[in-house]
């Protein structure tokens, strides 16, 4: 869910107006070919107020990754029905995680190529490294309870990396064939999947 930047005051608003063009320009060039000065031109700001909000290439791509995490969160819990089982929860996270693709694909161009430049850069690893965790305790914990975290099994955890693996293992095969419509099965293959995978919150 993305802020409205007319709502908000005038310094939040050029800073999430750089957010935006970033998300854009990342996406659209990556990580290593996109710089501070095409981002700042791209957000109408001079890069003196880029670097004012965000000091660096890294600390631009951190706070990118923060409203990631915050939309993909507030955008699944608006999803989540309360009353739903552990199984129906499960399918909603995968059936998100595809229509995330198809609708936003920017979101997971994004965090691949994050990921990517992660590999060389041992500044911005640790970054990335938080994101997928955190992303993965709170979709954990919304799934399958706060008390899922104190269990010796972690079938829980386990449960949770590897729909979010799957689910990014796809996108990228996606990207790389766009046209190949039988990728997108991938996502039905998991929700398959789910009466045969053994997800507890007990020992």
């Amino acid at each position: 869910m993305k802020k409205n930047p007319s709502a908000m005051p005038k310094g939040e608003e050029t800073a999430e107006k750089i957010l935006d063009a970033a998300m854009k320009a990342i996406a659209a060039k990556g990580c290593g070919s996109v710089t501070l000065r095409e981002i700042a031109k791209e957000a109408g700001v001079v890069l003196s107020q880029l670097n004012y909000y965000y000091g660096n290439k890294d600390g631009l791509f951190a706070a990118v990754l923060k409203r990631m995490q915050e939309n993909y969160i507030t955008d699944f819990e608006g999803r989540l029905q309360q009353d739903g089982s552990l199984q129906d929860h499960t399918r909603e996270l995968i059936a998100f995680n595809r229509s995330l693709l198809l609708e936003e694909p920017e979101i997971y161009r994004n965090f691949l190529e994050f990921s990517n430049f992660a590999m060389s850069s041992p500044g911005f690893l640790p970054f990335v490294e938080r994101f997928v965790a955190d992303i993965s305790d709170m979709i954990e914990e919304r799934l399958y309870g706060s008390s899922a975290k104190d269990q010796s099994d972690h079938s829980a955890a386990v449960m949770t990396r590897f729909i979010l693996s799957a689910s990014f293992g796809i996108s990228l095969q996606h990207f790389l064939a766009p046209d190949d419509k039988s990728i997108l099965s991938g996502f039905e293959m998991l929700e398959a999947a789910i009466p045969n995978l053994n997800v507890s919150n007990s020992k």
